[in-house]
């Protein structure tokens, strides 16, 4: 039953491999990767034995180590010793290394040439191309094929996405003749190169963008940015007299300031990111303009808290952006008596993550509520828009960071969010503000999506190169060069007369 399941498979590979020959050009023919040359594996020596890598100089791949094109230097190095007793095994350099068992296989199939010696752990795969095969120009052609390769080549049924050996080397590949090979590899170089060149390009620009849009809010919380506007004539109401109605208004409602009330016409000399601010306008904290809470998490072993109708927010969602809909929600009986579903157009602040989450903002567009990682800031009843409060917290966000509190998991908390200060505006300059920023963004946006257009052409560049390439377009063909054919039966003859040992260094093309 194998037997004849494997003879389908087989001819099923004969006939593809046929008609695909038929669309090569001319003095090119269709082999299989396995035959093209010796393959090895890897393992990992025992991490207990600290003599097989201490002291080691001997490379040793793995799947962290395949993000370029060229592996020479790796981030582990194992000693003489951990080859001899491990199931590690040497790589002669020139060889095309290939990730076979790594989460990254859900999108990307990592391909690479090593320019030296390296042992391999588990997870990989090289092939050692024959006499007569660049490496370069398979590891090319494996780049092109990455989807199909995906696709075609994963295994069924495992935890880890995985690519079954066998139908790696069943996978057809176009081979020109030598001379050829080389030619394609230079141009496909060269290409790239200008590619390469151009991404620079736009990796800059959106460096620039990124610098201007944070001198746009700098501008925007200093009052530089409407600077002109204030020498047009005087507000009806200055923001020191709205500093102070709010806190007449949080008063009468027995709302009591968090600590550290400020004077109202002070400065925070601390805040660096701001320094003085305009006449007219007024210092204040968080604390002492808005209602400031934590939320909570419920219990996870409780099915009935969850999948309710109250969106719930975890911090992990508040990443400098506008959040009309959430991952999870919760019932109404999850909320516990200190919980509150704060109304859209509340602030949330990110109190606690190791990456890029804390001091990142965001505004909520729908009722929510959150967990005890965010701190909602509602600002409903000041009158102050919750975007100048989001551009606020937005352009200081690396002040606030430097705020925070703990050793392993620095953190903010309710009471270091209540002492944020607040640069506090006239109402009129505020609306003024929010509409110049908001048509800045505007343009900055539109220019992005020029920008991720770009890229995305980058892209598409790259495999219509490598598709023109594999389809004999790139470069010229010289019809006196000696048939791909012919090397193949050469390299198959050779392999049945024992002609390469296993584990020899590749003498055909050693350039990667």
């Amino acid at each position: 039953m194998r037997r004849g399941k494997f003879r389908l498979v087989a001819n099923g590979i004969e006939a593809r491999v046929a008609r695909e020959n038929a669309t090569l050009p001319k003095g090119w023919t269709w082999t299989t990767l396995g035959k093209l040359g010796d393959w090895t594996g890897g393992g990992t020596p025992s991490k207990s034995n600290v003599d097989f890598w201490r002291g080691g100089a001997i490379p040793w791949v793995s799947p962290k180590d395949m993000k370029f094109d060229v592996v020479g230097e790796t981030e582990d190095f194992i000693t003489a010793d951990a080859v001899s007793n491990s199931a590690a095994k040497y790589v002669p350099a020139s060889s095309v290394l290939m990730v076979m068992r790594s989460g990254i296989l859900r999108h990307t199939f990592p391909v690479a040439i090593n320019d030296r010696t390296v042992t391999l752990n588990q997870d990989l795969r090289a092939l050692t191309p024959r006499e007569g095969v660049s490496a370069a120009f398979v590891a090319r052609y494996l780049k092109s094929a990455s989807r199909r390769i995906l696709t075609e080549c994963a295994k069924d049924g495992t935890t880890v996405n995985s690519i079954e050996v066998a139908a790696l080397e069943r996978l057809p590949v176009p081979i020109a003749p030598l001379p050829e090979q080389r030619r394609i590899v230079d141009r496909i170089d060269e290409l790239f190169a200008e590619i390469a060149g151009g991404e620079a390009a736009l990796a800059e620009a959106r460096r620039g963008l990124d610098l201007f849009r944070r001198s746009l809010l700098k501008a925007a919380v200093t009052g530089e940015l409407t600077r002109d506007w204030r020498e047009t004539g005087r507000p009806a109401e200055t923001g020191v007299e709205l500093l102070a109605r709010i806190l007449d208004r949080r008063a009468a409602r027995s709302v009591v300031p968090r600590r550290g009330r400020r004077s109202s016409t002070g400065t925070r000399e601390r805040d660096s990111e701001i320094g003085n601010i305009p006449e007219g306008w007024a210092w204040a904290t968080l604390g002492q303009l808005f209602d400031i809470s934590t939320g909570s998490t419920p219990s996870r072993s409780e099915p009935k808290f969850w999948e309710g109708d109250v969106p719930w927010v975890s911090s992990g969602e508040v990443a400098f952006c506008r959040i009309q809909s959430t991952r999870e929600t919760i019932s109404r009986e999850a909320l516990r008596s200190a919980d509150r579903v704060h109304p859209a157009g509340t602030v949330l602040l990110a109190m606690i993550g190791e990456g890029k989450t804390r001091g990142q903002c965001a505004i909520l567009d729908v009722p929510a509520t959150n967990n005890q990682n965010a701190a909602a800031i509602r600002v409903e009843s000041t009158g102050i828009p919750s975007e100048y409060v989001y551009i606020t917290l937005e352009q200081r966000y690396y002040d606030t960071r430097r705020e925070s509190q703990g050793g392993n998991q620095p953190a903010l908390n309710a009471g270091i969010v209540g002492e944020i200060p607040i640069p506090l505006p006239p109402p009129a300059e505020i609306e003024e503000i929010l509409r110049r920023v908001s048509e800045t963004q505007s343009a900055i946006e539109d220019t992005l999506k020029e920008l991720n257009a770009a890229d995305a052409d980058a892209v598409r560049l790259r495999q219509s190169t490598l598709k023109a390439a594999f389809e004999g377009r790139l470069v010229p063909q010289e019809p006196d060069e000696e048939p791909a054919s012919a090397l193949l039966a050469r390299l198959t003859a050779g392999a049945s007369n024992g002609a390469r040992g296993r584990g020899t260094a590749n003498r055909g093309d050693r350039r990667g």
